[in-house]
């Protein structure tokens, strides 16, 4: 496999439907810059920011239904997220630097 050269850029998503945003710091393949809408490197999500991490959530919920079906009562899991421009958010391998990094646990009720 071929390593692609990979910028960085910011992605403003909404937040809420108050009108204020975040931006984000998202990795892009130097090819696909060229379509950024102007040369500050800057874009605009269409999906919200509540959205875009509303996404990992099946993901989440299979990884702990999974352990609780091995019998696994009390733990943790930590999880990376990333921003894609493309793929908006993405689970983030071990190695990798993450925008955000939740820690999930639980216990027997």
């Amino acid at each position: 496999r071929g390593e692609r050269a990979v910028g960085k850029h910011l992605v403003e998503y909404p937040l809420g439907d108050d009108g204020k945003t975040v931006w984000v710091e998202v990795e892009t393949p130097e090819s696909d810059f060229e379509r950024i809408s102007n040369g500050a490197g800057v874009e605009k999500s269409a999906q919200k920011f509540e959205e875009a991490i509303a996404n990992i959530e099946p993901a989440t919920h299979a990884v702990l239904k999974l352990l609780k079906t091995m019998g696994v009562a009390e733990g943790q899991i930590e999880v990376g997220l990333k921003f894609s421009a493309k793929a908006g958010v993405i689970l983030a391998s071990a190695d990798s630097e993450a925008t955000f990094k939740v820690t999930m646990k639980w216990k027997p009720e």
